[in-house]
């Protein structure tokens, strides 16, 4: 009798995607996982076992989930954006018998997250209307704004302004960038308006006070006017905040300096906070004096942004301490510059252009008029002549010169690597 050797069955993974996902929402339930640990498990799922059965298994888990479930599911699935997922959901969207009317509703909610252009009242651009009820309609329409409730209730957590200005800038910096669309936040804007409570005061309150956009500000300054008429405003100290700024302090390193120069704009938030934006000019080609890189810090005491920054920045060079209108003066140069010889802003300057705009660019008149402070370089005109300045270029930006002009990040030299020579 001949013998034949039993196979081990093989165990398809894919039907193992639904286990696994609630297994991951269990964990982040407990607290073993946060909000960038769950990502990072539901992308290695969908690495492991591909991204189809992975999406239907997180369609189903949202058509059941709970509303503080959903808020965390809302919060993920803009990160899950990619264009095979795309276009796997419209075709589950459209293709009749596919999915459940149910799972089609919310394979809609997704694709909107996801900054697809979705029209959830109207449902028959989608599918034919004899296979929906109104009342579908309505629970998509909630799904998508439990989303937007769940991120207001997340600012709610913030403790000082320069926080809430954070988690803003997070959410805009969500791959794909869906949640930083000019057509999505209005409609955000209009759908908080809509639920009339302090809640969505305090989200409309800080996307006012954060967005980059001229129509999504103005806005949700009309939205808040309205509900205000109605005795609903913001409450959350944080977030109000963002309306207290004052300044604080400027510095800035040698004008004359021949290489590269720091500008440094300090203001108060609410709460005592300090937080400041920081500038590097560089007069090497192809900068000139342009705008090579910018950041905005965290929100520090007095005590430790005078250590941290006042004491130990400035690579080393002393930092003068200057009046407002000479920031204001050295910014618009330098920006005169980026759009002269067509140096792309770093990325963090776009991201934060209301701040720019509002502390350094534009500052309003009254702090410009409520600035005492002696400037430590008085003695000299507000925009230095570099005319009889070497121009000097360094062997780094040389090699990457093609990306800095494309706008891509480019890591800065190494300290070692100083390489400089003068152009003749």
């Amino acid at each position: 009798m001949s013998k034949h050797k039993k196979k081990t069955p093989k165990i398809n993974l894919r039907l193992l995607a639904r286990p696994r996902l609630d297994a991951l929402f269990e964990r982040r339930a407990r607290g073993e996982l946060d909000d960038d640990g769950l990502y990072a498990a539901v992308q290695s799922l969908m690495d492991e076992d591909g991204y189809r059965p992975a999406i239907d298994a997180l369609v189903k888990r949202m058509a059941g989930a709970s509303d503080a479930e959903r808020e965390t599911l809302m919060i993920l699935i803009p990160r899950l954006r990619h264009p095979e997922v795309i276009d796997y959901l419209w075709h589950k969207v459209k293709k009749p018998g596919a999915l459940p009317l149910d799972a089609k509703m919310t394979a809609l909610v997704i694709l909107k997250e996801m900054g697809e252009d979705v029209d959830l009242s109207d449902t028959s651009r989608y599918f034919p209307t004899r296979d929906f009820k109104r009342r579908d309609i309505k629970t998509a329409q909630g799904l998508f704004r439990t989303g937007i409730r769940g991120l207001a209730n997340d600012l709610r957590n913030a403790n000082d302004p320069a926080e809430v200005e954070a988690m803003m800038l997070h959410l805009r910096q969500i791959p794909g960038g869906t949640i930083d669309s000019e057509d999505l936040l209005l409609e955000m804007t209009a759908n908080i308006e809509a639920d009339a409570d302090d809640l969505g005061a305090d989200f409309l309150f800080a996307l006012m006070h954060t967005t980059s956009f001229p129509q999504v500000r103005q806005a949700t300054e009309r939205a808040l006017a309205r509900l205000a008429a109605n005795g609903v405003k913001p409450v959350t100290p944080a977030i109000l905040g963002l309306g207290q700024d004052k300044f604080y302090a400027a510095y800035m390193t040698d004008p004359n300096q021949p290489w590269q120069q720091n500008v440094i704009v300090a203001y108060e938030r609410g709460g005592g906070v300090i937080q400041a934006l920081s500038f590097l000019l560089d007069f090497g080609v192809p900068w000139r004096g342009a705008i090579k890189d910018m950041f905005a810090t965290r929100g520090m005491a007095p005590s430790e942004f005078q250590s941290k920054v006042v004491e130990k920045w400035g690579g080393g060079e002393r930092l003068y301490r200057v009046r407002l209108d000479r920031v204001q003066a050295t910014i618009a140069a330098a920006l005169k510059t980026n759009r002269a010889s067509k140096i792309p802003l770093p990325k963090e300057f776009n991201e934060i252009s209301h701040l720019v705009e509002r502390w350094a660019q534009h500052p309003s008149a009254e702090a410009l008029a409520a600035d005492t402070t002696r400037d430590e370089l008085g003695d000299r005109p507000l925009i230095p002549d570099r005319s009889g300045q070497p121009i000097l270029m360094h062997a780094h930006d040389l090699e990457h010169l093609d990306e800095i002009m494309s706008g891509n990040k480019v890591p800065l030299p190494p300290d070692e690597d100083e390489a400089f020579f003068e152009e003749t």
